[in-house]
């Protein structure tokens, strides 16, 4: 079910920019480079992760303006994985953490230009690797990399502070897609999709 809502929120969004493309207002030229950094956290998942893991994203995101409210973007993330408690079934509890994991999605923006802020809403689709690591204290240990194909939806905003310097606020919801053969990622040639939802703060520079 959950997988059917994020396929109908990326058609949606790649139709209206479809069907407005052609009458939006040139855009601003500029480029845009955003770095951020937040609070990353997997939702459990019966066939991967059987309690809830944080991590750190750091993000790096590249903006191509196509209309002045349309925009093309590039988001690398990469994930670092925090230590914690979890429960491992039975009453036993342990300190684990996820793999490290690079994101990759290419995407379009959808905003509302206003004085001094752009709030806006975003879809993009790529993959994540999760890489191999079998040391004891990770969940799941993978004795070699996983790379799956990926969605993310969500919004956030861009508040100016000069011409070219701006704060931005981003908020997105992962969905990784493992293969059902796809070594510690699965159980008995069966794997669940992995939601995850990332919010970062950071600072966007146009050039």
């Amino acid at each position: 079910m959950k997988s059917r809502i994020v396929l109908t929120i990326a058609a949606a969004l790649t139709s209206l920019i479809a069907a407005n493309v052609a009458f939006a207002e040139e855009p601003n030229t500029s480029w845009e480079v955003s770095v951020l950094g937040g609070i990353h956290s997997f939702n459990k998942n019966d066939t991967a992760l059987p309690d809830r893991l944080l991590s750190v994203p750091v993000v790096g995101i590249v903006t191509r303006p196509i209309t002045r409210n349309f925009a093309a973007e590039g988001d690398v993330t990469w994930l670092i994985p925090v230590k914690q408690s979890v429960d491992l079934g039975a009453g036993l509890s342990q300190d684990r953490k996820a793999p490290n994991i690079l994101a990759y999605q290419l995407g379009v923006r959808a905003g509302l230009p206003l004085t001094k802020s752009t709030p806006y809403v975003a879809a993009g689709a790529g993959a994540m690797t999760f890489l191999s690591n079998t040391d004891a204290d990770r969940l799941p240990q993978l004795d070699k990399s996983q790379t799956v194909f990926a969605l993310n939806f969500g919004g956030g905003a861009r508040v100016d502070l000069n011409s070219r310097w701006g704060l931005r606020a981003d908020f997105r919801e992962f969905v990784a897609f493992p293969s059902n053969d796809a070594a510690g990622l699965s159980i008995k040639g069966s794997a669940d999709p992995i939601w995850m939802e990332r919010g970062a703060l950071g600072l966007a520079y146009a050039f």
